[in-house]
């Protein structure tokens, strides 16, 4: 373990520039593909909207998403696995919709109603009552509609789903590179993001707020704190050198996050590559980077980290508590074409436009008003209006890939050449185009993939296996699940980020910006993971063994790696000791003095299932052994310390 996790070393910002050709180099192999040939390209198409396809099995599709994927299921000489019983299900879909798991209770009454459900099918089976809608569809719905909805409307839904924009984002609570300087206020983009997920804002109103927060129609504070996603990447406000040459090349390199962050996010596209050059995989030229940069010219700093200087080496005042990028004036600066994306060698000049490729020429602009130019806000609208498929094809292909473990398109922010092709054009075209009919609401689409048969399937079948796979829990979800089935987790939302514990030994290693030495846990640090202070120089250990995001980019796609320290951590981390022991310890106050009663509960509280009998005798067993040298608490513990090392635990059925 101690090989593994290690403090990050600062990396100077201002080699970003020169890293640059290293980073493109493996692109020059490729031929680029000219404008014309680019415009054929799939991912720039309108949007199509294919008819249902006929399918054999017509009793199976539930909605409109299973008629997609059984015309492929069937093509391919494949059945749909059976429906998944209730408490996978109701486990499943927590995990998914709010990243925590259900309590005993829930589960005990969704699995009661389901079989209610069943019975009265089977009843009206038997009176030849049921017709072409059968009943088991329409009961079976109700229930599990109403489970849908009420996860739905909980609070919990945005910071769970809050999470994967805030890894698009790269949000971090400090600057990283040389000082890692703490960000007080970058919390306040956080915990909008989770209130706009919950509030369901459409998603053209969440682009713009996001890129042009001071620019949009009633623009507020909160709309300004949006614009955190412009100043969430790496920043060296300390040390960007003093001369009117360096600060000019450190803006262009802050820049630069903006535009290749924005393009990927939102269009799919690695724009960045065309910085120093035209792209040399994708149909974008280097004036296509340059007229996006014309847009983001004008901008500002609004809110600087803590130990930010001037360039006389004075500390600077802050007295804005936001961290905003805004504009304060309409002129904006000329802008060039920057050779080899240096600040130094100034090219032609642009005007701000679209990539030639997408068939934009220019954006529609307004008047600027008296304090902006008001081009982030027209960037902002073109991204979002639903004649360009990019925008909305992308944000559909996340929700799938965060649904269903994979997206339809396998490379989520790469709708490029090098990209991958969708396995199911028609379908993300039909999700894409919900999404706008729907107002661009995202929780609409949420219901519609999760109510589907598709997503309720059980396990593959053995001869399909190679197309189906677990999923594990992303780190944070495995903390909080711990936390909920010891009873330790503190609901408390929002506010500065907190800091849990972290072994001593690593903090010896962070000089700078420095994370305090805590010897016992509490409440405060039992808040939801997404809550984490993340410190870029010193990620949470257990959860960066688990794949956290590195936030130096934005993160599209977790990895799942799987490697012996994860296991090790399980085992011997003092937090999942501790929760062991909460649990034992709930489980027998919960359940009284009947052993196997808590071994029951405790298997409903971690796994959200009773225990088979086979596995119950087992656990008596492991139990009895332990109790002989440490009593009964203490085997206790030693189980749930078990079952928190399981593969089912860690797991989405």
């Amino acid at each position: 373990m101690n090989a593994l996790v290690m403090v990050r070393p600062p990396v100077p910002l201002n080699l970003a520039a020169a890293l640059l050709t290293v980073m493109c180099g493996a692109c020059f192999a490729a031929k680029p593909p000219s404008i014309e040939e680019g415009r054929k390209h799939w991912a720039f198409q309108p949007l199509g909207r294919a008819a249902l396809p006929i399918v054999k099995n017509g009793a199976w599709p539930r909605n409109e998403v299973d008629r997609f994927v059984l015309a492929k299921l069937e093509g391919a000489g494949l059945e749909p696995s059976p429906e998944a019983d209730a408490a996978t299900l109701i486990r499943r879909v927590y995990l998914d919709l709010i990243g925590l798991p259900p309590t005993p209770e829930e589960v005990t009454a969704f699995v009661k109603e389901t079989e209610d459900e069943k019975t009265q099918d089977s009843k009206h089976e038997a009176s030849g009552q049921s017709g072409l809608l059968s009943s088991s569809l329409l009961s079976s719905v109700s229930s599990y509609e109403r489970l849908v909805d009420r996860l739905l409307d909980s609070p919990r839904y945005g910071e769970r789903w809050g999470r994967h924009w805030l890894d698009l984002a790269r949000y971090a609570d400090t600057g990283g590179v040389h000082n890692d300087l703490d960000r007080p206020y970058a919390w306040k983009y956080r915990d909008y993001v989770i209130a706009s997920f919950n509030d369901d804002k459409p998603y053209a109103r969440f682009i713009a707020e996001q890129l042009a927060g001071d620019e949009v129609e009633g623009a507020d504070e909160q709309s300004l704190i949006a614009t955190g996603f412009c100043r969430n990447g790496q920043s060296n406000d300390d040390n960007m050198g003093k001369t009117k040459e360096a600060l000019e090349q450190y803006r262009v390199d802050q820049l630069d996050d903006v535009i290749s962050t924005t393009g990927s996010v939102f269009l799919g596209l690695t724009i960045g590559c065309a910085r120093c050059h035209d792209h040399k995989t994708d149909p974008l030229l280097q004036r296509d980077y340059y007229g996006l940069m014309a847009v983001f010219n004008g901008a500002e700093k609004l809110g600087l980290g803590k130990g930010a200087k001037d360039v006389n080496d004075k500390d600077i005042k802050d007295a804005n508590k936001v961290m905003a990028l805004i504009e304060t004036k309409p002129q904006v600066p000329t802008t060039h074409i920057l050779l080899r994306g240096s600040a130094a060698n100034k090219g032609e000049e642009v005007r701000p436009v679209a990539p030639v490729v997408l068939g934009a020429k220019s954006f529609a602009f307004q008047q600027p008003a008296a304090k902006t130019s008001l081009r982030r806000r027209a960037l902002a609208g073109w991204l979002a209006s639903p004649e360009n498929p990019l925008t909305w094809r992308v944000m559909a292909n996340r929700l799938w890939q965060h649904h269903f473990g994979a997206g339809i398109v396998a490379t989520p922010s790469n709708f490029g050449f090098t990209g991958a092709k969708p396995t199911h054009p028609e379908l993300l075209d039909w999700l894409a185009s919900s999404l706008i009919e729907n107002g661009g609401h995202l929780k609409p689409l949420h219901k519609l993939m999760v109510m589907s048969a598709t997503y309720r399937q059980s396990r593959a079948q053995p001869h399909a296996l190679r197309y189906d796979s677990l999923q594990r829990m992303e780190a944070e979800v495995i903390r909080d699940t711990i936390l909920a089935a010891s009873g330790k987790l503190n609901l408390e939302p929002g506010g500065p980020g907190f800091k849990p514990r972290i072994r001593a030994d690593l903090l010896e290693a962070s000089q700078r910006n420095k994370w305090p030495a805590i010897k016992q846990e509490g409440p405060e640090q039992w808040r939801r993971s997404v809550y984490i202070y993340v410190k870029r120089q010193l990620l949470m250990p257990a959860l960066e063994l688990f794949d956290a995001p590195t936030t130096t980019d934005s993160c599209a796609l977790r990895t799942q790696s799987t490697v012996p320290t994860q296991a090790l951590v399980l085992m011997n981390d003092e937090f999942v000791e501790d929760q062991a022991a909460f649990l034992a310890k709930r489980a027998m106050r919960e359940a009284g003095a009947d052993l196997r009663a808590a071994i029951r509960r405790m298997f409903m509280l971690a796994l959200s299932r009773q225990p088979t009998e086979v596995r119950l005798e087992q656990a008596l067993a492991f139990v009895a052994e332990r109790s002989l040298a440490s009593g009964k608490t203490e085997a206790l513990t030693d189980l749930a310390h078990v079952i928190f090392n399981s593969s089912e635990f860690i797991t989405v059925q």
